[in-house]
């Protein structure tokens, strides 16, 4: 692979690998926007599809769905600059002290999570870090959102 300058009208000096596209290509050639706020659309997304979590009959499937917005979410944080992603899971946080109890519990495990690898964390092979704990949308146990206790 060679690198190239790409061509861009903002004059900025990126450098990127032929054949790729520079960071926030697709996104900014769409004119989607800023990248942290996407990221923030996407949290709020979650949000609202945890809320539809509680009492349903069936709701592994709205938990693959939020899994997939927090993946979502984590792409456009990637394309933030540091200081937004360092920001990020406090605006989480905030977030999340407006949502019902179920909600808070359910999600509070993911944003830990969020700010521990944020900070240079890792998980441990269960997915887990402290308190923290990676959101996957599958899973070959109950998974960890469906606590029985949340439930009620």
């Amino acid at each position: 692979m060679a690198w190239c300058r790409p061509h861009s009208q903002s004059g900025a000096d990126a450098v990127a690998i032929e054949g790729s596209e520079p960071a926030g290509g697709p996104v900014g050639l769409l004119g989607m926007g800023p990248s942290a706020d996407l990221a923030k659309r996407c949290l709020d997304t979650v949000l609202r599809l945890t809320t539809r979590i509680h009492h349903n009959p069936r709701p592994l499937g709205t938990v693959k769905n939020a899994a997939y917005a927090w993946r979502q979410m984590l792409f456009f944080l990637s394309l933030s600059t540091w200081e937004e992603q360092e920001a990020l899971p406090t605006y989480a946080e905030q977030q999340l002290v407006t949502q019902p109890d179920h909600v808070r519990a359910r999600l509070a495990p993911a944003v830990t999570g969020l700010a521990h690898v944020i900070n240079g964390g890792k998980f441990d092979p269960d997915g887990r870090a402290g308190t923290g704990q990676r959101l996957l949308g599958w899973t070959t146990t109950e998974h960890w959102m469906l606590d029985p206790g949340l439930r009620d």
